[in-house]
């Protein structure tokens, strides 16, 4: 996996209790807009980065084939959703 750290668009659910489920986002790559289905998360994990929450989700999707694992991140403060790992 690469370190990205690359801003997406993000559809998520967030429940009456306040948990957030990523869904699908969609990124731009080589001047395409590519839209990924998020299959399976593996792992989520709350951090706090400089003073403010965030939450980390460890996810697998079927991309073009290939069972694909990488990492995003949704930031509390700004409300912005970050693919980290790819």
């Amino acid at each position: 996996m690469k370190l990205l750290n690359k801003q997406i668009d993000m559809i998520s659910w967030t429940s009456k209790e306040g948990i957030v489920t990523p869904v699908r986002f969609r990124m731009e790559e080589d001047g395409k807009t590519i839209v990924i289905r998020i299959g399976r998360i593996l792992q989520t994990e709350k951090n706090m980065f400089g003073g403010t929450p965030t939450i980390s989700f460890r996810c697998s999707s079927s991309i073009c084939g290939q069972e694909r694992i990488y990492e995003v991140t949704y930031n509390g403060g700004s409300q912005k959703w970050l693919l980290k790992k790819y």
